[in-house]
């Protein structure tokens, strides 16, 4: 009887925890895979990148309203999709703006990617340096 209950504690702590190293990293590799990959470019540049570049600012306000840059991080997400469907915004830092940011993009709707596996790397400078 105390294992389930043990169990399902310790399954609440991990899903609140900011993503394993072993997906990020899983992602990050995918996300290489397709850097320079031309039909990748042009999702990008046609189908992602505008609707995210008119999301960001609101997700911004949202998650660091104040005008200073002074303790706000800068670190990286990544998109990942798997079988042509969003999946997960893959991100490693525990900083509550990185959180708050990482969840809202997860919320957002993405155009299905030109490739099954396809994930993009993000990186998001806050700190103003």
């Amino acid at each position: 009887m105390f294992l389930p209950v043990l169990a399902a504690a310790a399954s609440m702590l991990f899903a609140a925890a900011p993503d394993t190293a072993l997906a990020y990293a899983e992602a990050l590799a995918r996300a290489q895979k397709y850097e320079d990959d031309s039909q990748a470019q042009m999702y990008r540049l046609n189908r992602l990148y505008p609707p995210l570049g008119k999301a960001m600012p609101a997700i911004f306000q949202a998650c660091a309203p104040d005008a200073t840059t002074t303790g706000k991080p800068d670190f990286t997400v990544i998109l990942s999709f798997k079988g042509g469907a969003f999946e997960a915004v893959r991100n490693t830092s525990d900083h509550s703006i990185a959180l708050c940011i990482t969840e809202k993009m997860s919320a957002l709707k993405y155009a299905p990617p030109p490739y099954p596996d396809f994930a993009e790397e993000i990186h998001l400078k806050l700190s103003g340096e």
